[in-house]
């Protein structure tokens, strides 16, 4: 059976990466009960900018080696030796842009947080090509386990951390401790990799053969990043540091259902599918498949996330957080179809297929833009969660015209056929919510 191996990768990757995010939900848990909303929200607004020059370091390198067959020692080394480069030179960068972060959100301390977060953008870069090696071998237990000893070595330090120096500068190195553990472990790892742990070579002409594929995938992450990072940043630059830490913990939260089915999952699509790449039918059939049931199960967590919303947040948040509730039920909405939708880059990327993927991450920039454009100028995060929500299933259906359209060249109809039972539990959610309001 074609999709028996998918299956088992997605297994053995979500096996894993629930180990992480166990870690990971455990660490938020503890230092939502140590760090205020407004301290939370001073690191998330310069995060949002560490997320951009993530983007530009990684630039679609990593799916693009996934993708290879063969890569000499030399041009390894040169890729790595590149990489580290250019994580120093937007290291540089970003030290340097400083006081325009500072201008730009008039946040008291803003600026305290920028020196931690450029050393990170040093290391992750340094991390893209061993995590892209341990990736296309599907070595997904060893991926986990280098989240799981990052995060508790970074949460850990964190916690020892605050007692000696300012809460802010504790929850700031958090991301540089993370950053430097993930380098390290991650390298140590690929030496059994069939391409071996990379030393920094001068080849830096290696990235020649990739940039096809690197130049459509750098332009999706490039304005899927701004479509998905836009609301934080007008947030904190328009309603305020506390604001923003109350929407950035609330998005967090509801993106854990993502976490744990599709971040878990997509890491295995791309290995396994790109050996059907050849035979787009076969290729939609495992899709169709794979998306109905994962939509089932969206649909559920979301449902889940919506009843239980106050519960989970006295359990994970605390007290203090009990505002971010309406938040959490609007966004819970949109889980059933953003947990589907966010596989689909996956096969975009497995059937070659990143100028497709791009033109239709083009189209979600506009409309995601536009909603959390409209709930800025309302200056309420209630009515901006409601226009994502909108604008996600837009994307939705504009993403998968293009999937059917350009890649499979199949009627649109047989994927969305499949989506009517999550789509009876998402009329049923937005039903509930209205009737409360009136």
């Amino acid at each position: 059976m074609k999709t028996r191996p998918l299956y088992k990768a997605i297994f053995k990757s979500m096996l894993g990466r629930y180990a992480s995010y166990l870690v990971s939900l455990f660490s938020m848990m503890i230092l939502a009960r140590i760090f205020t909303p407004d301290i939370f929200g001073t690191v998330a607004a310069i995060m949002v900018f560490f997320t951009f020059f993530q983007l530009m370091a990684e630039a679609g390198l990593g799916p693009a080696i996934i993708n290879i067959n063969r890569l000499e020692s030399a041009d390894r080394d040169g890729l790595f030796g590149l990489t580290l480069f250019i994580g120093f030179v937007l290291a540089l960068l970003f030290l340097l842009l400083g006081p325009i972060f500072v201008a730009f959100y008039e946040m008291p301390r803003v600026d305290k947080v920028v020196p931690y977060i450029a050393v990170s953008l040093l290391f992750f870069a340094g991390s893209i090509i061993p995590t892209a090696f341990l990736l296309r071998e599907q070595a997904f237990f060893r991926i986990a386990n280098v989240g799981i000893a990052a995060e508790i070595i970074s949460t850990s330090f964190t916690i020892g951390l605050v007692q000696l120096v300012d809460p802010l500068h504790a929850l700031a190195a958090k991301a540089t401790v993370n950053a430097v553990a993930r380098f390290f472990i991650s390298w140590y790892f690929s030496i059994n990799t069939e391409f071996g742990s990379p030393m920094p070579g001068r080849k830096f002409s290696a990235i020649k053969p990739l940039l096809g594929f690197c130049g459509y995938q750098f332009g999706f992450n490039f304005i899927n990043y701004f479509s998905r990072n836009l609301d934080n940043i007008l947030i904190g630059k328009y309603l305020g540091a506390e604001l923003l830490g109350a929407y950035d913990k609330s998005y967090q939260l509801m993106r854990y259902p993502l976490m744990l089915l599709t971040s878990a999952m997509t890491p295995a699509v791309q290995p396994v599918i790109r050996k059907y790449s050849g035979d787009p039918v076969q290729v939609e059939s495992i899709h169709r498949d794979f998306t109905f049931k994962l939509s089932l199960v969206g649909a559920v967590a979301g449902l889940a996330m919506f009843a239980l919303a106050d519960w989970l947040v006295l359990i994970i948040l605390g007290n203090q957080w009990l505002g971010v509730i309406p938040i959490i039920q609007i966004l819970a909405i949109a889980i059933p179809a953003q947990v589907v939708l966010s596989t689909c880059g996956s096969f975009f990327q497995a059937m070659n297929s990143a100028r497709t993927l791009f033109l239709s991450g083009a189209f979600s920039a506009v409309f995601t833009v536009g909603a959390i454009v409209i709930g800025i100028l309302y200056r309420n995060i209630e009515i901006l969660c409601w226009c994502l929500v909108g604008a996600f299933h837009i994307n939705f259906v504009q993403a998968y015209y293009y999937m059917y359209k350009k890649v499979f060249k199949a009627p649109l109809y047989l994927h969305l056929i499949n989506m009517i039972p999550a789509s009876i539990v998402v009329v049923g959610m937005i039903g509930w919510s209205l009737w409360i309001i009136n």
